[in-house]
């Protein structure tokens, strides 16, 4: 049995390959791989335009020919499926001469602007003409140039968007942009228009470029049709250098590219740095042009110091004097329970721990928090609900989850990577995508089904969708029948009727959820900002009881911001679990065992000047907090 099996796996797997050769060497590829991801496969580089590996093949700039055995043209190999037997040549006189005449044709009209275009240095038409273009041009006639009443400037550039410039005359008609715009992003603001020898690429009728990726269009951009208003004419990208780095303006940590001169501290833009695990190498916007803030003018340079009623420059000898007697001075006659602290949930873990270690081993102090864009938080960190915002998830899943669920989550705003994710398994695997919500979604665009239940339901239609799992046999009978007892409305139709949604739509998703694979749930800020939000986690838990979900995938309520995991892991919460303040008592020999206050509390407590000392790191309640009033008569 066993042996029948194992040949039964082998006469699958054998039909599910294919081996070819590529310029005399054998390689074996998954079948439905193209002629181009082959070559790459055995490192050989087949020169592209419009190809990108994120987004579906279309063989458009024909840069790509390669001459394949019996096939009297030269093909596409971006488009092309490797077969069984096929032999390919990827350099033959006959290649070379195709990839020839594409320069050629796309030189035409582009043009010669190089010295004054902001791609030099960078641009993939200037490197493959050099590769693979003529010397000379043939051509003797005028260029094609697009000019309308929207063209003020000298080289014929159009601000079509906030970020975005658009040059038409140097687009070779890739459709990268418009593919990716549509494809990845679900935008429809930028387009192709008109026909033949005239067509351009602008943005649409009466709209702008102002999608959430739209950064994404100049970087992918092969030539200088497409550039970023906030790097042009800066500096020539060979007098800059690259630095690694992460986003932590999103949870997600995409993977980025500082671009900064030697001489000069100076950030001139960010760039993606593929990481297929993370972002797949696309950028949101608020990544991309954060940065901004580091060169604002804006920022303190210097520390300051209020001096009779003003803030006055200070050199930072003089103020860490000022807080050293402050606070000691407070500590001795009022005890460390009236010192507190907030730091920001998107600073490094080095920053977080010793600002931790601060806290609790200086002033022996509970009063410690990283929470501070919504109120009523949970005081214990072992909570039905922070238990659910600790659970692991991997964004590279939701590729291959086969059914995908959102709940009370605004993907594009909260968490932008996975947003594209799910475009992206949308695009290439087809899962079953549910949008549960209160309102409408952007992000529902791909949903197979949008459930928008009535706002303050949220418990309510988690237990429908329980209840729905039970009417339709999909839970044991043990759990069925405890469950009935417990919830109210005990019935499928007085639920469906409460939330304000089908009972078939329910079925739908129960069902959905009960018969998956692999499952990706993903709960959002209009969960984790909500004062029900205990009441919502547990009635999540019994969905993941009844149908098994943590068991076959990923069940998770994401954190906003960048480093929020590893603030709760480091301690910087009032009441850490157990083994955290175990581990950290192991370190600091001693753990504080005076009253621990959440943001909230401290906030209340400095209102009644009970709290005297108030360390910020790197935060800004007034911005974040829900009730700013509040934070200013506790500050002030």
């Amino acid at each position: 049995m066993a042996e029948a099996a194992k040949t039964q796996t082998a006469e699958k797997t054998q039909k599910q390959t294919v081996s070819l050769t590529i310029d005399g060497r054998q390689v074996t590829v998954v079948k439905g791989t193209t002629v181009l991801e082959a070559a790459a496969s055995l490192g050989i580089h087949i020169p592209t335009f419009c190809w990108h590996p994120k987004l579906k093949s279309v063989g458009a700039c024909r840069m790509c020919y390669v001459e394949i055995e019996k096939n009297p043209k030269l093909q596409v190999s971006c488009a092309t499926k490797a077969t069984e037997g096929m032999v390919v040549y990827t350099d033959s006189d006959k290649v070379k001469q195709g990839r020839k005449a594409v320069i050629e044709f796309i030189l035409l009209n582009h043009p010669l602007d190089c010295p004054t275009c902001d791609k030099g240095g960078e641009c993939d038409l200037q490197d493959l003409t050099f590769a693979h273009g003529f010397d000379d041009s043939r051509f003797e006639f005028q260029k094609y140039r697009f000019t309308d009443e929207t063209v003020t400037t000298t080289f014929d550039d159009v601000h079509i968007g906030p970020e975005i410039v658009l040059n038409r005359n140097r687009c070779i008609l890739c459709y990268k942009c418009v593919r990716a715009n549509k494809e990845a992003f679900g935008e429809y603001d930028l387009g192709a228009f008109q026909r033949g020898n005239i067509t351009e690429i602008n943005a649409a009728p009466g709209e702008q470029v102002d999608n959430p990726f739209s950064g994404n269009l100049a970087e992918i951009c092969p030539v200088g049709a497409l550039t970023n208003s906030d790097w042009r004419y800066k500096i020539r990208v060979w007098l800059t250098k690259t630095a690694p780095s992460l986003c932590n303006f999103t949870s997600s940590g995409s993977n980025i590219l500082f671009y900064k001169e030697d001489h000069r501290n100076w950030v001139y833009r960010v760039t993606s740095r593929s990481n297929d695990d993370v972002d797949d190498g696309w950028l949101a916007d608020v990544t991309r042009y954060g940065y901004q803030i580091a060169n604002s003018l804006e920022r303190l340079q210097t520390p300051l110091i209020k001096k009779e009623g003003k803030q006055v420059p200070a050199s930072w000898d003089e103020a860490m004097d000022v807080i050293h007697k402050r606070f000691c001075e407070i500590r001795e006659k009022k005890g460390s329970v009236c010192i507190g602290g907030l730091a920001a949930p998107n600073l490094d873990n080095a920053s977080l721990y010793s600002f931790s270690k601060f806290l609790r081993k200086m002033f022996h102090s509970n009063n410690i928090d990283f929470r501070c864009d919504y109120r009523m938080l949970p005081e214990k960190s072992d909570s039905i609900f922070s238990t659910l915002c600790t659970r692991p998830f991997k964004i590279s899943d939701i590729d291959d989850s086969d059914v995908i669920v959102t709940f009370g989550s605004d993907l594009v705003r909260e968490h932008p990577n996975e947003y594209l994710r799910i475009r992206k398994a949308y695009n290439f695997n087809s899962p079953k995508i549910y949008s549960l919500n209160p309102y409408s979604m952007k992000s529902a665009d791909v949903a197979d089904l949008e459930l928008v239940y009535k706002p303050g339901t949220d418990e309510a239609v988690i237990n429908a969708i329980c209840l729905a799992a039970v009417e339709e046999n999909l839970v044991e009978a043990q759990h069925a029948s405890r469950l009935k007892e417990k919830l109210s409305p005990s019935s499928l139709s007085e639920a469906a009727a409460y939330c304000g949604v089908s009972e078939s739509d329910l079925k739908v998703v129960a069902r959905a959820l009960a018969e998956g694979r692999k499952v990706t749930f993903i709960i959002g800020e209009l969960i984790t900002r909500s004062k029900a939000r205990e009441t919502i986690a547990a009635a999540v838990a019994n969905l993941n009881l009844l149908l098994k979900l943590e068991n076959k995938g990923q069940l998770v309520a994401l954190a906003r911001y960048a480093n929020s995991m590893g603030a709760a892991r480091l301690g910087l919460l009032p009441s850490p679990s157990e083994a955290i303040a175990k581990e950290l008592t192991s370190l600091w020999e001693r753990f504080p065992d005076c009253q621990p206050h959440t943001t909230d509390a401290m906030l209340a407590l400095m209102k009644k000047e009970e709290l005297n000392g108030f360390f910020i790191l790197g935060a800004n309640p007034m911005m974040l907090y829900p009730d700013r009033q509040f934070v200013r008569e506790g500050l002030e």
